[in-house]
């Protein structure tokens, strides 16, 4: 029987692929917290790139010392103070009263104390997402003040989040370094799915083509999110079951795929809708004369632009079909009309969602 553990998210593998580099960083970043230095690490890049799995992977081997220990924090579900509060209850054991922050803080220092060459790295993954962080922040920094040998790394999307999110004062006492987590290419993402599938099935599920055209739509249409992969993997295998397949192939993948190639174009046309709203309305034009009519021109949308007595001039009409095109939901090709030539469009989404 399947064991689909191996592809959640707090599923950490024995061996990593590639990230050798990321891993050393990480590692010689531990090294100096436990001979004393107080440090701050900023861990950036794409969700889903293996910036949480590698983190951990080396965080285990981090708690196997007899003298150190690490503090895991997701603050998508902490406030400052709950973030806090399981600081101290990993240094000090179950909060018995409410302590402020000042008093937990000064608690977890007199603690540290007593224990020497002891060295904590506390991770605060997604810090981004936490509404006040700034105030965590301080209480940590004011606990290093006290305490020579903790490790704070921090984990988020952009290497630019922590200036915007801290002030100048607290930005220049944390000095952070910074490791960027690049984007998996396609053949990183095959090894990664092909070592999961080994684990979780024992045997053979998807052909070679298939999963490395799954990978390949991944890497070069989806920032190379592994996380990402794994749920269009399961996917294909649900449809391959239903279908009565014992090996997913190609066919299987390409449905998926196009699947979700709808699903990335209708959350962008949501996200036009809401901030460009006359770009919008000339794509739902572009939909309606889809359904009316085999060819549609640039002068057609021109005509029904002025029908219905939208303020858009040619220059933004132009704007909005090479910004439409890029974003792929239309194709533009010059062809000639009469004595002249002019742009066909083709919309490229189902004109079913307007």
């Amino acid at each position: 029987m399947a064991t689909l553990d191996v592809f959640a998210d707090s599923y950490i593998p024995e061996v990593i692929i590639d990230r050798e580099k990321e891993q050393e960083t990480i590692k010689y970043f531990l090294q100096d917290v436990l001979k004393g230095v107080n440090k701050v690490l900023c861990i950036y890049g794409k969700p889903g790139v293996g910036k949480t799995v590698v983190t951990k992977h080396v965080l285990n081997q981090f708690d196997e010392l007899e003298n150190a220990c690490s503090i895991y924090l997701c603050a998508s579900h902490l406030t400052p103070n709950l973030a806090l509060k399981e600081v101290y209850e990993t240094i000090c054991g179950e909060e018995k009263r409410r302590l402020p922050s000042p008093l937990m803080v000064r608690e977890i220092g007199r603690k540290l104390l007593k224990k020497r060459n002891y060295a904590i790295a506390i991770t605060l993954d997604n810090f981004d997402k936490m509404n006040g962080v700034e105030s965590f922040l301080w209480n940590i920094n004011n606990l290093m003040e006290t305490f020579p040998r903790i490790g704070l790394i921090l984990i988020s999307t952009s290497e630019a989040e922590i200036r915007g999110l801290v002030g100048r004062r607290l930005f220049s006492r944390l000095r952070p370094e910074y490791c960027e987590f690049k984007p998996y290419d396609a053949d990183r993402l095959y090894e990664i799915t092909e070592q999961r599938i080994k684990q979780a099935y024992g045997r053979v599920v998807i052909s070679e083509e298939a999963l490395s055209t799954l990978c390949e739509f991944v890497a070069n249409e989806c920032d190379g999110n592994a996380r990402y992969l794994f749920k269009l993997f399961l996917n294909s295998v649900d449809i391959a079951s239903r279908n009565g397949e014992y090996k997913i192939g190609p066919k299987t993948i390409e449905k998926v795929i196009e699947e979700e190639k709808q699903l990335i174009l209708k959350s962008k046309l949501d996200e036009i809708k809401r901030n460009s709203p006359r770009m919008y309305e000339v794509l739902k034009i572009i939909a309606e004369l889809q359904n009316k009519q085999e060819v549609i021109y640039t002068g057609l949308i021109k005509e029904e632009i002025r029908k219905r007595g939208l303020a858009i001039s040619e220059r933004s009409l132009d704007y909005y079909l090479n910004n439409l095109e890029s974003k792929g939901f239309i194709e533009l090709k010059f062809i000639k009309k009469n004595k002249g030539r002019t742009r066909e469009v083709k919309l490229k989404i189902s004109s079913n969602g307007f």
